[in-house]
């Protein structure tokens, strides 16, 4: 089992313990000439913990299995090994005591309601509102998210990017969530609006007492948002440590590719024959061997296990030594 972390178990609000989710490879003509059932791992034997109060992004290209392990967290994916539990206990999804904003606003909503209706239904499932009291309660959630009254009667199809944005974030309020889960809640959305609404993540942080798990794949956006950033590559955990540090001192050689500024000791690029293929290629090696200009003969062989790389800074990678040691 790898732990890459900054807070210990007990210090934590939501705690992944070797997270393991796999799906199918499917039965198609290619999948039978590999193998029917052949499985692979979207997220592989992960473990990390979340602090109370805090913005973590988890950053990684698609494929990386940054959503699949928040959805395995809400129950949408089935966790085929370890454990999720929230402030020490085991998840209770009935609760609503975790929410997720989704990339896609206008996809996320019910084009058939309008806003009050969304925001009314997990208001009156979860008892977080009376039948005289919910039009109040709506009113409250709209405000809260930067919309007003005027909104309660339109439909999808009638709101803008960011206004669609907000609603979903103000149904994911509604449950007084203690996480909330953004997958790429900004990434379709444009320049000036997107920096409104990571403005408004912020301070519902403050306001709700919220925990953010912010995922995305532009390292920029994370670091204006997330205290600290978890790096993922096909499934694997190689980097987490405060984005402060892992701005200014990247320890991964996949960190420094995503933020452009990895040597390059070889001549070529990497090429698509260099990415990772769960199917293909050997589980048990780095995920990152093919694209690396460090790969050592060890890289082939086992991933490496994490290593304190600086305060609160992990990295799985055998280029450095443990610090704890």
């Amino acid at each position: 089992m790898s732990a890459l972390q900054q807070t210990s178990p007990a210090a934590s609000l939501l705690t992944f313990d070797d997270v393991v989710v796999s799906f199918s490879a499917g039965t198609g003509m290619i999948s039978r000439l590999r193998g029917r059932g052949t499985r692979f791992n979207a997220v592989d034997h992960v473990t990390l913990n979340v602090a109370k109060g805090e913005i973590l992004g988890v950053v990684g290209e698609s494929g990386s299995g940054k959503t699949t392990i928040c959805k395995a967290a809400l129950g949408l994916h089935p966790i085929a090994q370890g454990v999720v539990s929230l402030n020490g206990a085991p998840l209770d999804l009935s609760s609503g005591a975790m929410q997720m904003v989704f990339q896609d606003p206008l996809s996320s909503l019910n084009p058939r309601q309008t806003v009050a209706q969304a925001l009314s239904i997990p208001l009156r499932l979860h008892g977080f509102a009376s039948k005289k009291d919910i039009d109040a309660a709506i009113d409250e959630l709209l405000v809260d998210v930067g919309l007003g009254a005027q909104f309660r009667s339109r439909f999808p199809h009638e709101l803008s990017g960011g206004q669609l944005q907000r609603a979903a974030i103000a149904r994911a309020l509604a449950t007084q969530p203690r996480v909330l889960f953004a997958d790429e809640a900004v990434s379709k959305l444009d320049v000036s609006v997107r920096a409104q609404i990571l403005n408004l993540l912020k301070r519902l942080r403050e306001t709700h007492d919220l925990t953010i798990i912010f995922v995305t794949h532009d390292l920029h956006v994370a670091r204006f948002l997330c205290d600290r950033i978890a790096i993922m590559y096909f499934g694997k955990l190689l980097e987490v440590g405060p984005t402060r540090a892992v701005y200014a001192d990247p320890k991964h050689p996949y960190t420094k590719e995503l933020l452009g500024t990895l040597e390059k000791d070889r001549k070529t690029e990497a090429s698509t024959r260099d990415i990772f293929n769960p199917l293909t290629d050997d589980t048990s090696a780095c995920r990152y061997l093919g694209r690396c200009p460090h790969a050592m003969d060890i890289c082939a062989r086992q991933h490496p296990d994490p290593r304190q790389t600086g305060p609160g800074h992990r990295t799985a990678c055998y280029l450095y030594e443990d610090e704890d040691k």
